[in-house]
């Protein structure tokens, strides 16, 4: 099961051999916690299940063929929640501060992370046998290491975080992408499905109303507060940054909660068959599963269609120690092009990563690519990539570039790439590259982005750098122009 898994993630991005690092830390890492997790709350039979509907969730499969930090969020926060399972059954001091201190540490994989990890700490409390005051005496170095660990970061950033996502008293809260209220986008998100009502769905409610009758009243606490607190969280709090909109990946921590439910109900139907209890088990399980991989294969299918194996493909035939310049191009319906979330300007850094006989050097920003004006003036190739969504600004672009003397390559009909005539200078090739993103940007209008890749050109044939994006990092936000908060 593992190797298909395997070959089936990192089959995503066939040639994009360094993006295989999220898809590994899904199978190897995330998951043999998620089946330690749900044995411990409902035995064997039911880890089966819910490790083999956690490997194909379509939203965590979704993120962890991205190179984001949500995979390795989900991976930290299961083998933390782990501990402090652990801590709650056998009452070790020394477990709950190790399950305290993991959960507080989450906070550097991610700024979102202590929702879940002080979740998984209350639900692990509660999960405990014993009485509240026995407790808190056995708990508390835990609590004390969860703060110690993570107070210190949230209280210097927490201006910073508030500013980003915009947290006020005077915006809107429970935003969503769809306009739907927050509860039932989440519901979408775990349990995949075109309606409220649906098999997974169905199931969960039977395992809760199982649990309940069989007063397994811990496990109830555990998975109905881990899966509640997102929601409720995005629900209440006001925000009106686009990062606090409701995204399908602030569900992803809490799928296996929710699956357990989910098998509860499976395993709860499958008493009726008698003898056979075991064949109605695995029919489920496979039925489930194969609804999962319908929303999988279909997003692999759509993000292939982007064709950037192509384009790899096109760059590694170029001329060894070629400069790869930065990237521009328009954005298309989401999975099925270049999107808002995920632009062409990062196409670029996808090729790089596959193809290791080429130098990048992502001109975007001035400052980044000031060392290789300055450095070594031995003439080489450049190499400029632009995408064009529509037909008609391919049809425009196609006319433009040709005046311009470069050698074109067309990976495919969205993709331009430009190769300079000759070798030249660091100086000259920026130059050069100028007059194609200029030609481009009179041909595409509509790509606004590349503006990105004038400026930081003009700056660096001025001499002037001017600081710019996110740790000086542009590719870290969708926005264009630059969005300013007030810490920046």
């Amino acid at each position: 099961m593992h190797f298909w898994l395997e070959h089936f993630l990192l089959g995503w991005w066939p040639s994009l051999g360094s993006l295989r690092v999220p898809s590994l830390v899904f199978i190897c890492v995330a998951l043999p916690a998620v089946a330690l997790i749900a044995r411990r709350l409902l035995g064997d039979e039911a880890s089966a299940g819910v490790v083999l509907l956690t490997a194909a969730s379509p939203i965590p499969v979704l993120y962890a063929t991205f190179g984001r930090p949500h995979t390795m969020l989900f991976a930290w926060l299961m083998w933390s929640t782990l501990l402090a399972l652990k801590a709650a059954e056998s009452g070790s001091r020394r477990l709950w501060v190790a399950a305290g201190a993991a959960l507080g540490l989450s906070v550097f994989v991610h700024p979102t992370a202590p929702l879940y990890a002080g979740t998984a700490l209350i639900a692990a409390l509660l999960y405990a046998r014993r009485a509240p005051r026995a407790l808190l005496r056995e708990a508390w170095p835990g609590l004390a290491a969860f703060a110690l660990t993570f107070g210190p970061y949230y209280l210097r950033t927490l201006h910073v975080l508030g500013d980003r996502y915009g947290v006020s008293s005077s915006a809107a809260s429970g935003r969503t992408f769809s306009g739907r209220p927050v509860w039932e986008d989440a519901l979408r998100f775990v349990a995949p499905g075109a309606h409220d009502l649906n098999y997974f769905s169905v199931f969960a409610v039977i395992g809760l109303a199982a649990l309940l009758v069989q007063r397994q009243y811990r496990v109830v606490a555990f998975c109905v507060v881990t899966v509640a607190a997102p929601i409720v969280f995005f629900s209440v709090v006001p925000a009106s940054g686009d990062s606090a909109l409701f995204f399908d990946r602030y569900m992803i921590p809490v799928i296996p909660a929710f699956l357990v439910l989910v098998m509860a109900g499976v395993l709860a139907f499958a008493r009726f068959a008698g003898p056979f209890r075991l064949v109605v088990i695995v029919a489920a399980v496979g039925w489930l599963l194969v609804h999962e991989l319908h929303y999988d294969l279909r997003h692999r299918d759509h993000t292939r269609a982007i064709g950037v194996e192509a384009v790899a493909d096109a760059a590694a035939r170029q001329p060894a120690g070629s400069v790869l310049f930065g990237s521009t191009g328009t954005s298309g319906a989401l999975f099925s092009a270049f999107d808002y979330g995920h632009p062409a300007n990062l196409l670029d850094r996808y090729v790089a990563l596959s193809v290791h006989s080429l130098d990048l050097v992502d001109d975007d920003s001035c400052e980044r690519a000031l060392p290789f004006l300055q450095g070594a003036q031995t003439p080489r190739y450049g190499i400029w990539l632009f995408y064009a969504v529509a037909p008609e600004e391919q049809q425009a672009a196609a006319t433009a570039l040709a005046r311009t003397g470069a050698v074109i390559d067309r990976p495919g009909r969205a993709y331009f790439l430009l190769r300079s005539p000759k070798p030249l200078a660091p100086e000259a090739l920026i130059r050069l590259g100028r007059s194609y993103r200029l030609a481009w940007r009179a041909a595409v209008p509509s790509n606004l982005r590349v503006n990105e890749l004038l400026i930081a050109d003009r700056q660096l044939l001025h001499g002037r750098c001017i600081p710019y994006g996110d740790l000086g990092d542009p590719d870290i936000s969708p926005h264009w122009p630059p969005v300013k908060t007030t810490h920046q």
